[in-house]
């Protein structure tokens, strides 16, 4: 193994450990550094976080942080109730799957009623 990821290991191994407990960002900046070179040889979170010692899904955050999308983009809003008179239509979806298109709220009710 590179010295380098000896020092990362030895350096998490030191840390604190919990939720809500923080990295310093150097050191995050460095854990996904490493990570992202490893992805790119074929490795998978799990295995690069049990060689690390840290959380598959905080390392997979930290390597993937500047992929996300951080921009505000611009959105549309669309009454599609515009001009119509009648109730807006609802879908209904179940725990269990059952999927119910077109229902008022009055018929919503009613059918959550039935299935108790």
């Amino acid at each position: 193994m590179d010295k380098e990821f000896e020092n990362l290991r030895r350096e998490v191994a030191r840390r604190d450990r919990g939720r809500g407990l923080q990295y310093p960002q150097s050191l995050r900046d460095r854990v996904a550094r490493w990570a992202r070179g490893r992805r790119q040889r074929g490795a998978g979170w799990r295995e690069l976080a049990a060689e690390i010692g840290i959380a598959a899904e905080s390392l997979r955050r930290w390597a993937t942080r500047d992929e996300a999308a951080t921009a505000l983009v611009p959105i549309r809003v669309v009454d599609e109730t515009e001009g119509v008179d009648a109730e807006p239509c609802l879908r209904l979806i179940t725990p269990a799957g059952y999927r119910v298109e077109g229902l008022t709220v009055a018929e919503v009710i009613v059918v959550v009623r039935s299935l108790g």
